[in-house]
C-alpha cells in the first residue's frame, strides 16, 4: 500500500494582515521538496510570495501582479530572472472552489522556453485527481 501523500497549510483563509487571505493554501510535501531541490532560500520566499498573493485575490486565476496560466484542469505560476536569477520557474497549483483552497501541486525548472514538458504535466495531473479523490492523507498544520 502506498504512504499517503501530505499537504501542509500555507496560509489560512482570512489570515495574515487586514484585509486577510481570501484562499487557503496547501501544499503538497513533494511540491515543497520539489521547490528547495533548486531554489535557495530567497528564491523559495519569492516563489511563496507570489502563491500568498493569488490567495489574496477574489480571482486568483486571473491575477495583473503574477503570471497565471491554464493548463488543463490545473495553473501554473511562472516566473524567470530577478530574485531567481537564470532560473526559469514553474509553481502548479489546483482551485478547489468549495474549500476555498489553492493547492500547490508541484514545481519545477525549466530548462527551455518551450511548453511545459508532458511528462510534468502529467505528473500534476495525478496529483491534483489524487487531492480531488480524498487520496491524499492527512493535513499537517
Amino acid at each position: 500500500m502506498a504512504v499517503p501523500k501530505k499537504l501542509k497549510v500555507g496560509v489560512k483563509e482570512g489570515g495574515g494582515v487586514p484585509p486577510g487571505y481570501e484562499w487557503n493554501v496547501l501544499i503538497f510535501d513533494r511540491a515543497y521538496n520539489e521547490a528547495i531541490s533548486f531554489l535557495d532560500a530567497s528564491q523559495y520566499r519569492h516563489m511563496a510570495m507570489q502563491v500568498k498573493e493569488l490567495a489574496m485575490e477574489s480571482e486568483p486565476t486571473k491575477s495583473t501582479t503574477v503570471d497565471v496560466r491554464k493548463i488543463e484542469e490545473f495553473y501554473e505560476i511562472r516566473d524567470k530572472g530577478g530574485p531567481l536569477g537564470g532560473l526559469n520557474v514553474r509553481v502548479f497549483f489546483g482551485v478547489d472552489g468549495k474549500k476555498r483552497s489553492l493547492v500547490v501541486l508541484g514545481a519545477i525548472k525549466k530548462q527551455n522556453d518551450g511548453p511545459t514538458p508532458i511528462g510534468d504535466k502529467v505528473r500534476m495531473r495525478r496529483r491534483w485527481r489524487a487531492y480531488e479523490n480524498g487520496d491524499v492523507g492527512s493535513i499537517s498544520p
